[in-house]
């Protein structure tokens, strides 16, 4: 089974000084995936993890998220494995929340919107909430390392582009705390 044919993922952070990757697992931690950190090392020392790539469980490239360097609101772009924009995701300013607006390139518009203290996430669009997502330490010693488990289901017979969007916006949201981090 692949990351596109379940509605439930397990992303577990493994995080390092110049990376950022996660191991991706069904909910009887089967793994179905993986999140890998790209890009030289120079830059990423500079500049932060600014490209990941999404892989099936056998090595096929599925997606890719881009940080593009910009001014003003953190803006990412998700790339399908062939290097088209499906979408954009874009974070608005909020006040107590943290909110991401999903710009699909061929369809609606999603939201992820949290709480304020960034454990509990809704994706929702024109058909109601596509995903929920939900944000933990899985252990004490992963705690203290700053590794952290993001839960997301995904609403039944939500289409493709939805779900790549959401999973997007999911990387997207643990690259902005990151930089809020280094920031503060």
């Amino acid at each position: 089974m692949g990351i596109l044919q379940t509605d439930a993922l397990v992303l577990d952070q493994v995080r390092s000084f110049l990376s950022n990757d996660f191991g991706i697992h069904d909910l009887t931690g089967a793994p179905i995936g993986r999140i890998v950190t790209e890009g030289g090392a120079g830059s990423r020392l500079l500049m932060g993890n600014r490209q990941l790539a999404i892989l099936d469980t056998d090595g096929t490239l599925l997606m890719r998220v881009v940080d593009p360097p910009g001014i003003g609101l953190d803006r990412y772009e998700v790339h399908d494995g062939q290097g088209q924009v499906v979408a954009r995701i874009v974070k608005e300013f909020t006040f107590f929340t943290k909110a991401l607006r999903i710009e699909l390139a061929t369809g609606p518009q999603l939201r992820l919107e949290g709480s304020m203290w960034d454990r509990e996430f809704q994706v929702t669009g024109p058909g109601g909430v596509a995903a929920t997502a939900s944000r933990h330490w899985p252990g004490v010693a992963e705690a203290l390392l700053g590794r952290e488990r993001y839960v997301l289901g995904f609403s039944p017979q939500v289409p493709v582009p939805e779900k790549l969007g959401t999973i997007g916006a999911v990387i997207a949201l643990d690259l902005i705390r990151a930089k809020e981090r280094n920031n503060g």
